[in-house]
This record gives C-alpha cells, structure tokens and sequence, in this order.
C-alpha cells in the first residue's frame, strides 16, 4: 500500500506515499550539499520530498524576483528522479509576546509573496512550518503566548495569524497549487498542547485553504526529545495523533514519527490512520529505503539506531552539518556523484 499512488486535492499526485520529512541540514538550502542530500532521497524512491527553506534572510528571500532559481538544481534534480519537491517555509519571530501586532500583521502578506516566489521557482507545493519551535506553534500555545491582543486569549486569537496566512497564500497562488501545514498535534505536556486545541485548529486551516496535515508532536515546552522518539519509544509514535486529526479532516494526512520498517508503515495506512508516511532519521540512515523494499530487499535496508548523535547533537545540535554513523556519506552526497 506505502507503493500505491495518491493524489493531494488533485493538485500533487505522487509516485507512493513515502515522504521525506523536512530535516535541518545546517547548510545553506542554496548549497551543493543541501542540493546532494534531498536529490539523493529522491532518487532513492521517495514520492515527496519536502526541504525546509535554509537561507540567511528566510521568509522575505522568497518575495526577492528571482530568488527561487538558485533552488533550481534541487528541483530539477528530484524531479529528474521521479519524485514532487515542497518547500517548506517559516517566519524569524522572537519571543510571542514581545512581537508587535503590526509584525504579526504583516505575516499574512509576507508569506502570500513568499509563496509566489516558492511556485515561481519551480516547487510542486508550499509546506508552511507550524510545528514545534515554529512562531505558529508559540502563538497557538497557551502556555507561550500571553498576549492581550487580537493575538492571545481566545483559541481562535491564537490561531488567527495562521489562519490568515493560509488564506492569504491562497488568494496569492490559486486554488490548483497546493497548501501543506505542519503543527504539532501535542507538546506532552498538562494544561499544554493538545488534540482538543489541534483538532480544531486542523478544521480552521482546512477551512482557510489547506489540502494537507502534515502532523508531528513536541515544542519546546516538551521533555526532552519528545520531537524525536528514541530508542525507548514505540515505532509509528505519533500515528495515533494523526489519526485523530484524519478523522476529523476530509484533507490527506501524513503521519511521522518513528516509522521504520514496511510492517509499521503499511499499517498506519491500512488502518487509516494517515494517508501518507513521513520518514527522517530512516532516510538519512538509508536513501534507498523505498526502493529496498519496492523490491522486496528489506533485509538489506541500513537501519537507524534512535540514538539522535550523528543526526542531531553532535551535529546540527552543535552547529555543525548534519550526520550519521550509519552512513559516512551523509552531508557529501554532492561529492559522490548522482546527486547535485
């Protein structure tokens, strides 16, 4: 089933059902490197690929003309492998309450350029970032956002800057380009985050324009490592959101979270519980994860370990690029050759 082709509002259809989750490289999103690594998931067999922005000037880059086309390997790269690429997209911001209504004004129509600039670069798709330490999940937060403006209180004051932007992207790119939003559908913690806020929330962006949910958990406010399931956490950790999430929505929903193997991925879907299956830390282990077992190799996939070292705190936790003690070409893809 993971092998069966989908459509995304009729505006993304896609290979099979295997999406790479965005992962920060520490790399510049313009660089070979960064270019190397997602070209080579493509070609590795994955349906989406969804890239986080990675530039210095962030959201506002995106409204320069032009701008997208130094992205322009990247796309053609992964569409070259058969895969769809998605930007994903997401404002600076410190901390909720000291911003100014008037910046938190502005978001709407600075992510409606940015979203014209992503299509006229060439991405199937604009993801917007609204999960974890995102802006968007500090303002929906309760315990983050303590505004007394038309920012804070109320569940709908905060979700209102979202919402709005979904609707503005969409007046600015037209009902056939398709709209991701990732949130966190819990941050773990009482009183906090959780499925009676983001069930809601999932209804008011689907209203505002959104074809896909693309649900993950964990914020700052979480224990440590709630964003990331070791090895101690169950395989498909955050399934059981993202069905909750499906079955209030009639958009696709992707489901991530320490999805490993054929069996756990083929199950999330079968039970319905998502339409789709992010995978990360797996494909960094192992590019050819979907191809190994298209072709039934599963018992050659290189598995990931759970342990977050080479993927996150001795590497981009630290400021350096990303890496795997699974795989040594991790990060110089685009020195190896095909990719980049």
């Amino acid at each position: 089933m993971i092998f069966d082709a989908i459509s995304v509002a009729g505006k993304l259809a896609l290979r099979n059902r295997i999406v790479l989750a965005p992962l920060y490289l520490a790399m510049d999103g313009q660089s070979e490197g960064f270019c190397g690594f997602y070209v080579r998931r493509a070609q590795g067999g994955v349906g989406l690929v969804i890239a986080p922005q990675s530039t210095a000037g962030g959201l506002d880059d995106w409204a320069e003309p032009g701008f997208g086309t130094g992205y322009r390997p990247l796309v053609e790269g992964c569409h070259e492998a058969g895969a769809k690429v998605a930007l994903q997209v997401y404002p600076g911001g410190g901390a909720v309450d000291e911003l100014s209504g008037k910046w938190l004004r502005s978001l709407p129509e600075r992510y409606a350029r940015a979203a014209e600039g992503v299509r006229a670069g060439g991405f199937d798709a604009i993801d917007v970032h609204g999960a974890h330490h995102s802006l968007f999940m500090r303002l929906l937060s309760p315990s983050r956002n303590h505004r007394e403006d038309d920012y804070g209180g109320s569940r709908e004051n905060r979700w209102r800057a979202q919402v709005e932007t979904v609707r503005a992207i969409r007046a600015a790119v037209g009902d056939d380009y398709p709209i991701l939003f990732r949130f966190s559908a819990t941050d773990f913690v009482p009183g906090g985050v959780d499925l009676d806020l983001t069930v809601p929330y999932a209804l008011a962006l689907e209203e505002a324009g959104v074809d896909c949910m693309d649900v993950s958990a964990g914020t700052p406010d979480s224990p440590e490592g709630s964003s990331h399931p070791g090895r101690d956490a169950p395989y498909g950790a955050f399934a059981d959101l993202a069905a909750e999430v499906r079955a209030a929505v009639g958009t696709r929903v992707i489901a991530v979270g320490k999805i490993a193997t054929r069996e756990v991925a083929e199950s999330i879907l079968e039970q319905g519980k998502a339409d789709l299956v992010a995978l990360g830390r797996p494909l960094i282990a192992d590019p050819d994860w979907p191809t190994k077992l298209y072709e039934g190799r599963d018992d050659e996939v290189v598995s990931c370990v759970w342990d977050n070292h080479g993927c996150l705190r001795d590497s981009i936790h630290a400021g350096k690029p990303i890496r795997c003690i699974r795989n040594e070409q991790v990060g110089y893809e685009h020195e190896l050759g095909g990719a980049g």
